[in-house]
């Protein structure tokens, strides 16, 4: 039977940025029934390290109930996939877990030893999660369970599906992208111009796709986006925690930098290739306050905004107090606009209208939930000029971007 699909046709494609969403375009692009890897070239240009920025340092919540609504369930079900197909289980700690919202109230029985029980758990409220002092509880709600919710280290995702696109032919270039080369006409482009160890070079190609997270609009301004910063902790908890993840508002201390409720992430982690141990990742909330940098490699990390988690933690559990914390960390996330009433936003992932220039960012708080739907549906535009996995029309750049 012929193939329905075109003759092959030569492409070099250049992915720049190196965290969740381009690595996972190039594994995609990689196993593509139509890359051809004597006649297609697939370059991760990344101007630090694989996973430096969000994609290594996010809590790794994977949820069939994320947003946006298009590209959510998509993603969680590609991703479940890549774990059986890859033993994430066991390289990047895909796990599927309960996820809850909890409205606590931090208080003081942690001075006094007392612990909570089984039997004092309020009615409704999972006995598995016994390392929540049960009279700070004062709502709780099941939004995800085992079903739909699952959760990854998404440092050691990303690390290893970039290892994973090498084995079939992409390629990884440490190198800042500074420029992107167009056809005199402004219609197409023809090259991305980067520096490495202090030499500027040219890397030809067909295709551009731009993975740059909240550094986007640094190579392509009219990207225009938000760059919220947050900050988290790792922790090495007292004793094992059950596979919950929690949303939390939790009353602020008096010597915060927050005033008033704090909101953070709580993300109970199993032993994994990095930690032979139970941690626990914990972020809180972010701000505006300081501008991105020019690299990830130029990220502050204040103290003060991880010594609140670290506080807000300990207020409503034992087990978290008595631990460790043994990363405090900071990263930006590309974000095209604050959300209000929960509206659906973003991102952006397509063509620009220019031939041969994609968009892939604007991912927010989802990035690493929707690196797999987004890596998929790339792979497909790129070589079969649209996306049919999923209708992503609303992810269309053309809904975001400034004009020229």
């Amino acid at each position: 039977m012929a193939s329905t699909y075109p003759p092959v046709k030569r492409r070099s494609i250049v992915i720049i940025g190196g965290g969740a969403i381009g690595c996972s375009i190039a594994y995609f692009l990689t196993r593509h029934t139509l890359y051809d890897r004597e006649a297609h070239s697939v370059t991760i240009l990344e101007a630090s390290s694989i996973a430096a920025g969000s994609s290594g340092k996010s809590g790794g919540l994977l949820a069939d109930w994320a947003t946006p609504k298009c590209l959510a369930p998509l993603s969680f079900r590609t991703r479940g996939e890549l774990a059986k197909r890859h033993g994430g289980d066991k390289i990047w700690g895909h796990r599927h877990v309960y996820c809850a919202e909890i409205n606590l109230e931090a208080h003081e029985l942690h001075t006094r030893g007392i612990q909570s029980s089984p039997e004092d758990m309020k009615e409704g409220f999972p006995p598995a999660l016994d390392w929540i002092y049960s009279d700070s509880i004062k709502s709780y709600e099941e939004i995800g369970t085992p079903r739909n919710s699952a959760q990854v280290n998404s440092y050691l995702y990303t690390t290893n599906i970039a290892k994973l696109a090498e084995e079939q032919g992409a390629k990884v270039i440490i190198g800042h992208a500074t420029r992107i080369n167009y056809s005199p006409d402004m219609k197409s482009i023809t090259s991305v111009t980067y520096s490495s160890h202090d030499e500027t070079r040219d890397l030809e190609a067909t295709d551009i796709v731009i993975a740059a997270g909240p550094w986007t609009a640094h190579i392509f301004p009219r990207a225009a986006l938000l760059t919220p910063r947050g900050h988290s902790i790792v922790v090495i908890p007292s004793a094992d925690l059950s596979g919950y993840v929690i949303f939390t508002n939790i009353e602020s201390t008096p010597n915060s930098t927050v005033k008033g409720p704090i909101s953070p992430e709580i993300y109970p982690r199993p032993p994994d290739t990095l930690h032979s141990f139970d941690t626990v990742y914990s972020s809180g909330p972010d701000d505006y306050d300081v501008p991105l940098p020019p690299s990830v490699d130029e990220v502050q990390v204040d103290d003060r905004r991880c010594e609140d988690v670290w506080n807000a933690l300990g207020s409503v559990s034992q087990q978290i107090k008595d631990g460790q914390v043994i990363t405090r960390q900071a990263c930006y996330k590309p974000q095209i606009r604050q959300h209000e009433d929960n509206e659906e936003v973003g991102p952006m992932v397509g063509p620009t209208g220019i031939t041969g220039l994609w968009l892939a960012t604007g991912h927010d708080e989802w990035g690493m939930q929707n690196s797999a739907g987004t890596g998929l549906i790339m792979s497909e535009m790129i070589f079969e000029g649209r996306a049919h996995s999923a209708d992503c029309e609303s992810l269309d750049p053309k809904h975001f971007l400034n004009a020229e």
